[in-house]
Protein backbone atom coordinates (compact mmCIF):
# COMPACT_ATOMS: atom_id res chain seq x y z
CA UNK A 1 0.00 0.00 0.00
CA UNK A 2 1.38 3.39 -0.92
CA UNK A 3 0.38 6.97 -1.55
CA UNK A 4 0.67 8.59 -4.96
CA UNK A 5 0.79 12.38 -5.14
CA UNK A 6 0.66 14.00 -8.58
CA UNK A 7 1.72 17.45 -9.77
CA UNK A 8 0.84 18.58 -13.29
CA UNK A 9 3.47 20.77 -14.95
CA UNK A 10 3.76 23.02 -17.96
CA UNK A 11 7.10 23.51 -19.72
CA UNK A 12 8.01 26.58 -17.66
CA UNK A 13 7.72 24.61 -14.40
CA UNK A 14 10.04 21.75 -15.37
CA UNK A 15 13.23 23.63 -14.43
CA UNK A 16 11.77 24.37 -10.99
CA UNK A 17 10.99 20.69 -10.47
CA UNK A 18 14.49 19.56 -11.45
CA UNK A 19 16.02 22.12 -9.09
CA UNK A 20 13.70 20.92 -6.31
CA UNK A 21 14.61 17.27 -6.92
CA UNK A 22 18.31 18.08 -6.67
CA UNK A 23 18.22 20.57 -3.79
CA UNK A 24 15.32 19.54 -1.53
CA UNK A 25 14.86 15.81 -2.05
CA UNK A 26 18.45 14.66 -2.69
CA UNK A 27 16.92 12.09 -5.03
CA UNK A 28 19.12 10.50 -7.65
CA UNK A 29 18.28 8.94 -10.98
CA UNK A 30 17.30 5.33 -10.25
CA UNK A 31 16.93 3.91 -13.76
CA UNK A 32 17.47 5.07 -17.30
CA UNK A 33 14.45 6.82 -18.76
CA UNK A 34 12.27 4.61 -20.94
CA UNK A 35 9.09 4.62 -22.95
CA UNK A 36 5.98 3.33 -21.19
CA UNK A 37 3.03 1.82 -23.06
CA UNK A 38 -0.37 0.99 -21.56
CA UNK A 39 -3.53 -0.53 -22.98
CA UNK A 40 -6.37 0.14 -20.54
CA UNK A 41 -9.23 -2.33 -20.39
CA UNK A 42 -12.72 -1.94 -18.99
CA UNK A 43 -15.98 -3.85 -18.97
CA UNK A 44 -18.76 -3.07 -21.43
CA UNK A 45 -20.38 -0.74 -18.87
CA UNK A 46 -17.14 1.25 -18.38
CA UNK A 47 -17.38 0.57 -14.65
CA UNK A 48 -13.80 1.66 -13.96
CA UNK A 49 -14.42 5.02 -15.62
CA UNK A 50 -17.71 5.56 -13.78
CA UNK A 51 -16.23 4.61 -10.40
CA UNK A 52 -13.31 6.98 -10.90
CA UNK A 53 -15.49 9.88 -12.03
CA UNK A 54 -17.84 9.30 -9.10
CA UNK A 55 -14.93 9.36 -6.66
CA UNK A 56 -15.70 5.92 -5.26
CA UNK A 57 -12.95 5.24 -2.73
CA UNK A 58 -12.53 1.51 -3.40
CA UNK A 59 -12.01 0.95 -7.12
CA UNK A 60 -9.66 -0.61 -9.63
CA UNK A 61 -8.15 -0.10 -13.08
CA UNK A 62 -6.97 -2.82 -15.44
CA UNK A 63 -4.25 -2.43 -18.04
CA UNK A 64 -1.67 -4.25 -20.08
CA UNK A 65 1.72 -2.55 -19.74
CA UNK A 66 5.04 -2.88 -21.54
CA UNK A 67 8.23 -0.86 -21.85
CA UNK A 68 10.84 0.26 -24.36
CA UNK A 69 10.92 0.86 -28.09
CA UNK A 70 12.29 -2.41 -29.46
CA UNK A 71 9.21 -4.40 -30.45
CA UNK A 72 11.12 -7.68 -30.38
CA UNK A 73 11.93 -7.13 -26.69
CA UNK A 74 8.47 -6.21 -25.43
CA UNK A 75 7.49 -8.16 -22.28
CA UNK A 76 3.93 -7.18 -21.36
CA UNK A 77 2.39 -7.56 -17.93
CA UNK A 78 -1.27 -7.56 -16.95
CA UNK A 79 -1.81 -5.13 -14.09
CA UNK A 80 -4.78 -4.68 -11.77
CA UNK A 81 -4.38 -1.42 -9.89
CA UNK A 82 -6.46 -1.11 -6.72
CA UNK A 83 -7.37 2.06 -4.86
CA UNK A 84 -8.60 2.06 -1.25
CA UNK A 85 -9.19 5.62 -0.14
CA UNK A 86 -5.98 7.52 -0.82
CA UNK A 87 -3.81 4.41 -0.71
CA UNK A 88 -3.17 2.10 -3.64
CA UNK A 89 -1.43 -1.09 -4.67
CA UNK A 90 -1.29 -3.24 -7.76
CA UNK A 91 -1.12 -6.86 -8.81
CA UNK A 92 1.26 -7.59 -11.69
CA UNK A 93 0.93 -10.77 -13.76
CA UNK A 94 3.41 -11.52 -16.52
CA UNK A 95 2.00 -12.64 -19.87
CA UNK A 96 5.02 -14.52 -21.32
CA UNK A 97 3.05 -15.88 -24.27
CA UNK A 98 2.92 -12.30 -25.64
CA UNK A 99 6.65 -11.65 -25.29
CA UNK A 100 8.22 -10.22 -28.42
CA UNK A 101 6.49 -8.53 -31.29
CA UNK A 102 2.84 -8.85 -30.24
CA UNK A 103 1.63 -5.44 -31.45
CA UNK A 104 0.83 -6.81 -34.90
CA UNK A 105 -1.92 -8.93 -33.39
CA UNK A 106 -5.51 -7.61 -33.26
CA UNK A 107 -6.38 -6.25 -29.84
CA UNK A 108 -9.15 -8.81 -29.30
CA UNK A 109 -6.54 -11.53 -29.84
CA UNK A 110 -4.27 -9.88 -27.25
CA UNK A 111 -7.12 -9.78 -24.72
CA UNK A 112 -7.94 -13.44 -25.34
CA UNK A 113 -4.31 -14.38 -24.77
CA UNK A 114 -4.30 -12.41 -21.50
CA UNK A 115 -7.40 -14.25 -20.30
CA UNK A 116 -5.88 -17.59 -21.26
CA UNK A 117 -2.65 -16.82 -19.44
CA UNK A 118 -4.45 -15.54 -16.34
CA UNK A 119 -6.62 -18.67 -16.15
CA UNK A 120 -3.44 -20.75 -16.24
CA UNK A 121 -2.35 -18.75 -13.16
CA UNK A 122 -5.72 -19.46 -11.45
CA UNK A 123 -6.92 -15.89 -11.97
CA UNK A 124 -10.43 -15.49 -13.37
CA UNK A 125 -11.72 -12.02 -14.27
CA UNK A 126 -15.28 -11.13 -13.36
CA UNK A 127 -16.26 -9.36 -16.57
CA UNK A 128 -15.70 -9.43 -20.30
CA UNK A 129 -13.08 -6.80 -21.10
CA UNK A 130 -12.81 -4.39 -24.01
CA UNK A 131 -10.04 -1.87 -24.87
CA UNK A 132 -10.80 1.64 -23.67
CA UNK A 133 -7.56 3.65 -24.08
CA UNK A 134 -3.95 3.31 -25.17
CA UNK A 135 -1.23 5.61 -23.84
CA UNK A 136 2.48 6.13 -24.47
CA UNK A 137 4.91 8.45 -22.71
CA UNK A 138 8.54 8.85 -21.66
CA UNK A 139 9.26 8.29 -17.96
CA UNK A 140 12.24 9.39 -15.87
CA UNK A 141 12.89 7.67 -12.52
CA UNK A 142 14.37 9.16 -9.33
CA UNK A 143 14.55 7.88 -5.75
CA UNK A 144 15.91 9.16 -2.43
CA UNK A 145 17.73 7.13 0.22
CA UNK A 146 14.51 6.41 2.14
CA UNK A 147 12.72 4.89 -0.85
CA UNK A 148 10.54 7.83 -1.89
CA UNK A 149 10.11 7.50 -5.66
CA UNK A 150 9.72 10.37 -8.09
CA UNK A 151 8.72 9.77 -11.69
CA UNK A 152 8.38 12.39 -14.40
CA UNK A 153 6.21 11.60 -17.42
CA UNK A 154 6.68 13.60 -20.63
CA UNK A 155 5.62 13.43 -24.28
CA UNK A 156 2.29 11.84 -23.36
CA UNK A 157 0.10 10.60 -26.20
CA UNK A 158 -3.36 9.02 -26.18
CA UNK A 159 -4.87 6.63 -28.73
CA UNK A 160 -8.36 5.28 -29.20
CA UNK A 161 -7.96 1.48 -29.51
CA UNK A 162 -10.27 -0.58 -31.69
CA UNK A 163 -11.25 -4.07 -30.57
CA UNK A 164 -10.67 -5.60 -34.01
CA UNK A 165 -7.79 -3.28 -34.87
CA UNK A 166 -4.13 -3.26 -33.92
CA UNK A 167 -2.17 -1.14 -31.48
CA UNK A 168 -0.73 2.21 -32.63
CA UNK A 169 -2.95 2.38 -35.72
CA UNK A 170 -5.15 5.34 -34.75
CA UNK A 171 -3.87 8.91 -34.74
CA UNK A 172 -2.23 9.99 -31.46
CA UNK A 173 -3.68 12.83 -29.42
CA UNK A 174 -0.80 14.61 -27.66
CA UNK A 175 -1.13 15.92 -24.10
CA UNK A 176 0.69 19.25 -23.67
CA UNK A 177 1.57 18.86 -19.97
CA UNK A 178 3.95 16.72 -17.91
CA UNK A 179 3.17 14.78 -14.74
CA UNK A 180 5.34 14.40 -11.65
CA UNK A 181 4.32 11.48 -9.44
CA UNK A 182 5.62 11.05 -5.90
CA UNK A 183 5.12 7.51 -4.55
CA UNK A 184 5.77 6.56 -0.95
CA UNK A 185 4.63 4.23 1.88
CA UNK A 186 2.23 5.57 4.49
CA UNK A 187 4.88 5.89 7.22
CA UNK A 188 6.65 8.58 5.16
CA UNK A 189 3.56 10.73 4.72
CA UNK A 190 4.69 13.58 7.01
CA UNK A 191 8.11 13.73 5.41
CA UNK A 192 6.72 13.86 1.89
CA UNK A 193 4.13 16.48 2.81
CA UNK A 194 6.96 18.77 3.95
CA UNK A 195 8.92 18.06 0.77
CA UNK A 196 5.99 18.87 -1.48
CA UNK A 197 5.16 22.06 0.42
CA UNK A 198 8.64 23.34 -0.47
CA UNK A 199 7.93 22.86 -4.19
CA UNK A 200 5.40 25.72 -4.34
CA UNK A 201 3.32 23.77 -6.87
CA UNK A 202 0.00 22.39 -5.77
CA UNK A 203 -0.69 18.64 -6.13
CA UNK A 204 -4.03 17.75 -7.63
CA UNK A 205 -6.12 14.80 -8.60
CA UNK A 206 -4.96 13.56 -11.97
CA UNK A 207 -5.65 10.37 -13.93
CA UNK A 208 -4.03 9.70 -17.28
CA UNK A 209 -6.85 7.26 -17.92
CA UNK A 210 -9.56 9.89 -17.50
CA UNK A 211 -7.53 12.67 -19.11
CA UNK A 212 -6.98 10.46 -22.14
CA UNK A 213 -10.64 9.50 -22.44
CA UNK A 214 -11.59 13.16 -22.08
CA UNK A 215 -9.06 14.20 -24.75
CA UNK A 216 -10.63 11.69 -27.12
CA UNK A 217 -14.15 12.92 -26.33
CA UNK A 218 -15.11 9.71 -24.52
CA UNK A 219 -15.56 11.14 -21.02
CA UNK A 220 -15.93 14.48 -19.25
CA UNK A 221 -13.13 15.08 -16.76
CA UNK A 222 -12.10 18.43 -15.27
Amino acid sequence: MRYEVKVVLDNSELAEVFQWLKKDTLAKEKYDKRKVHSLYLDDIFYSSVKDNLAGISDRKKIRLRWYGEDEEKFKPSFEIKFREGRLGFKEVHRIPSLDGNFIDRPINSIIRECNKELISQNIVLDNYLIPSLQTTYEREYYEDNEGVRFTLDKNINFYKPLLLGKLNTTLPTPYPLQVLEVKFPSDLKNKVNKLISSLNLRPRRHSKYLIGLSSLGLATYI
